[in-house]
């Protein structure tokens, strides 16, 4: 009894802050996905229309339970604004576990490439011609170009935030590399005046060099000569404009950097969101400091490699120690977690930890410990979430009522079903007992569902529409 009372008042101290906190530290929540949703179209550097894509990831209530509006996560991914995808392994992962933390996560691919150089650049260096830029401008253009794409993808969700269950007043944007660039970009980029010059009209460029052609960004495409290069419009683009307020809670920078000064202005009433950055002062790709980019790894090729310096590439970079000391120098009021490690590129080609051979097997435009940065980077957000629940056992509100019916109930080998959902894109899902999915189909407006294939025992038949968890009901198979 002592020892009973002992662990209440002990409980009763811990500060319900902390409580909340781990709800969205901790592993709690299965995941569904939904793979290639596009959420908009835009004009890449060529010209060209794409059509951009998402997938979605959503933490799994329990049969009792109703989802509560969840903070969103959107992940983006790194590769030089040149290459990557929504697919990239480690992106996926970080969407995964953060559903699972009882997030709606999300990951985009979003415009890629730049006009090329019309010169031919040659080294024995992997796709080393792919990194020549007609001129400095395209890095911008790039840059400014993804930037859209996620603000577009951010509001696609606050546009149906009911129906996905995300509590706009608590978004959170991610990146790894030119991802990061991206994520500071979405959350800081709110003025105008902020608009990089270089995305305004350009003046015509030459296409690009044939040797050039295989680059990914150029796949499949047929360039004219000259090629315009108009004006980008405005910071936000042109996907899914909304008229509803929401609020970027934080920012995950991982090993990304700034084309300028994105903390000096904030528009007057929109809270600062935090930002987290994780960074290498030994990365050859994307400064800490502030320098150009690439500026390490052209001098790897320069002093070992006997090929040019990447020319065409000076953007300056603000990295996030740069950033970080503008934020403390003029006051500006943003709230930072800065990880930073201590090797330094050694400028040496052989010799020295981080050395440009050292780094061909160990990169420092990389994570140190994937493990720990996830961990750490979960802890900083989960302080900023002001809502307390992913599921919920109070009764949900749709736009619709969901009615279904099913019989018989217990069932030997069809299951009926009637029902009045009128989209599309409705589901069924069956799961066991232990919350492994089992089963799955397209809902019709009336279905028989031949489960003779399952086991005698206890299922649960989940019913979705667009993304959201509409039904559960317990089916008995005897």
């Amino acid at each position: 009894m002592l020892m009973k009372n002992l662990i209440v008042i002990f409980l009763s101290l811990i500060p319900s802050t902390f409580i909340i906190a781990q709800q969205w530290i901790n592993y709690q929540y299965k995941y569904d996905s939904l793979l290639n949703v596009p959420y908009g179209s835009a004009v890449d550097f060529n010209g060209d229309s794409k059509t951009l894509t998402m997938d979605i990831y959503q933490p799994i209530c329990s049969a009792n339970e109703n989802p509560s509006k969840r903070p969103l996560l959107l992940w983006i991914h790194g590769g030089a604004f040149l290459a990557g995808s929504k697919d990239d392994q480690t992106i996926q992962i970080l969407c995964k576990n953060f559903a699972k933390r009882g997030y709606v996560t999300a990951t985009i691919n979003y415009r890629l490439g730049f006009v090329s150089d019309d010169r031919a650049w040659n080294c024995a260096y992997p796709n080393y011609n792919c990194v020549f830029a007609t001129d400095s401008t395209e890095w911008a253009r790039a840059y400014y170009r993804a930037i859209q794409d996620a603000k577009g993808a951010i509001r696609y969700f606050v546009n149906r935030h009911e129906q996905v269950n995300v509590d706009i007043d608590n978004i959170f944007v991610a990146g790894e590399s030119a991802g990061a660039f991206v994520a500071l970009g979405a959350g800081l980029m709110d003025m105008e005046s902020e608009r990089p010059s270089q995305t305004f009209a350009q003046p015509v460029t030459p296409k690009p060099n044939a040797n050039s052609f295989s680059c990914i960004y150029n796949s499949g495409k047929t360039f004219s000569n000259p090629i315009q290069r108009p004006d980008l419009g405005t910071i936000e683009g042109s996907i899914e404009p909304t008229t509803l307020n929401f609020t970027i809670k934080g920012i995950g920078n991982m090993y990304g950097a700034m084309l300028g000064d994105l903390l000096k202005s904030t528009p007057l009433g929109k809270k600062k969101p935090v930002i987290y950055s994780f960074h290498q002062p030994c990365d050859l790709v994307v400064p800490i400091d502030s320098s150009f980019v690439y500026s390490g790894l052209s001098w790897c090729f320069t002093n070992g490699y006997n090929c040019f310096g990447i020319t065409n590439n000076q953007i300056k970079l603000y990295g996030a120690r740069a950033f970080s000391q503008w934020n403390t120098k003029n006051n500006y009021g943003f709230t930072l977690k800065n990880e930073f490690t201590t090797i330094n590129f050694p400028y040496s080609f052989i010799f020295g930890e981080r050395s440009c051979l050292d780094q061909v097997q160990n990169p420092c435009h990389a994570y140190d410990n994937f493990g720990l940065r996830e961990k750490n980077l979960a802890q900083f957000f989960a302080s900023q979430i002001s809502n307390l629940k992913t599921c919920s056992t109070s009764t949900s509100t749709y736009d619709i009522e969901p009615q279904v019916t099913t019989y018989p109930n217990p069932v030997y080998d069809y299951i009926n079903i009637s029902h009045n959902f009128n989209k599309n894109d409705a589901q069924y899902k069956i799961y066991d007992i232990m919350g492994r999915l089992v089963m799955t189909g397209d809902l019709p407006e009336s279905l028989q569902i031949d489960i003779s294939i399952l086991n005698t025992g206890v299922y649960f038949l989940q019913i979705n529409d667009l993304f959201s968890d509409r039904l559960k009901l317990k089916i008995v198979k005897i």
